[in-house]
């Protein structure tokens, strides 16, 4: 695979994250998240005193614009890591090697 726009996956990563967490605020305001709360840590196996707070618009807004930036900035840095990476190992392989090395 090659080179991956950091920008392009930056704003693909906030978009789902903030999606996933959008659902989440609809399912608290809905009055559907204690059973879907309940649910999930049922299927793991879990037991836990989780209550979910009644709707807070303010608090759904920071939520929603924190995952929309871990989002961003995770997806980002993954693909120019990956970038990073890709290069190191076309390097290696021009220079008759396998890829990574273990050199230091």
């Amino acid at each position: 695979m090659g080179h991956i726009d950091p920008n392009r996956l930056g704003i693909v990563s906030a978009v789902m994250l903030t999606a996933w967490h959008g659902v989440w605020m609809v399912l608290v305001a809905a009055g559907a998240a204690q059973r879907v709360a309940d649910f999930v840590l049922r299927m793991h196996a879990m037991k836990s005193e989780v209550v979910v707070e009644p709707f807070d618009a303010g608090m759904a807004t920071l939520l929603l614009v924190g995952t929309a930036l871990v989002g961003y900035v995770g997806g980002a840095s993954s693909a120019a890591l990956w970038n990073c990476l890709g290069a190191v190992c076309h390097r290696e392989k021009a220079s008759g090697g396998v890829g990574l090395s273990a050199r230091a």
